[in-house]
């Protein structure tokens, strides 16, 4: 039995992930609304008729606004908003640049409750769902990865709050935790852990997770994308999705945290 047809948004939709869903839930017959504030990005959907693209930037409140307006011309309502646009910021918390934490929590955090407010009038004259966009590291948080692990710890508790909120309303609220994933991510880690390979208290600690990092085996984002579509088509959806984890990582979730600490520690 061929799956209905939904309206989807999706932010952070010209690269990476994004692209990867957007493309993927077009094929499968649901009308993608695109967004990004890169729009030189969207362009390569303008040949599509199912992909309708909306320049947004999910920091700029006016910007999510202009994007609100142009959706209601399109459509009565949206059946799924997927809060997947965000940003990289990694190195020693004692070091990272606070305006760099800062403009990552803007994406990352306050970017996701920016739109979802805003597009919430949308989704309820559906009843549509909330797809979020976390990772491996919103559960077991790295060294080194602790400016983009306490985004996603921050988004794992919005997302949780959110969906025991929504159950009142009968919509429903997914997360998505994508492990490695082929994407400019990986690159953009290396690029951050670069500048504190010289000078930093802990550069011979950041040289070894480089060396790991550059050993790391990353899965093709299709995989995340068809989690996305299950959360998005599914009566019952899961409550979240892992997508291709490390084993290895995510075991050290149930461990004590002193045992995850000495592993950590000790193993690197």
């Amino acid at each position: 039995m061929k799956e209905k047809s939904k309206v989807v948004l999706v932010t952070g939709a010209a690269h990476g992930i994004g692209q990867a869903i957007t493309e993927y839930l077009c094929r499968k017959g649901d009308i993608v609304i695109a967004t990004d504030y890169d729009s030189e990005g969207l362009v390569k959907y303008n040949s599509n008729d199912k992909i309708h693209t909306i320049e947004m930037d999910v920091t700029n409140q006016d910007s999510i606004q202009n994007a609100v307006d142009e959706v209601e011309k399109l459509v009565d309502g949206i059946d799924c908003l997927v809060n997947n646009a965000g940003l990289f910021v990694g190195g020693p918390l004692v070091e990272v640049d606070f305006k760099d934490i800062q403009k990552l929590f803007d994406v990352n955090v306050l970017g996701y409750l920016r739109v979802t407010q805003s597009f919430y009038p949308l989704l309820k004259t559906k009843k549509g769902r909330v797809v979020n966009m976390s990772s491996e590291v919103g559960r077991i948080a790295f060294p080194f990865n602790g400016p983009y692990s306490m985004s996603k710890y921050a988004i794992e508790a919005f997302s949780d709050s959110l969906r025991r909120e929504f159950q009142f309303l009968d919509m429903k609220v997914v997360i998505i935790q994508p492990g490695a994933i082929k994407t400019s991510l990986p690159e953009v880690t290396v690029k951050n852990y670069q500048k504190y390979m010289e000078n930093s208290d802990f550069k011979d600690e950041i040289s070894r997770v480089w060396k790991v990092l550059e050993t790391e085996r990353y899965a093709d984002p299709i995989f995340v994308a068809k989690k996305v579509y299950e959360a998005v088509h599914k009566n019952k959806p899961k409550l979240r999705y892992k997508v291709k984890n490390n084993r290895q990582r995510g075991f050290l979730e149930y461990l004590p945290a002193s045992w995850a600490d000495f592993l950590i520690k000790n193993f690197i």
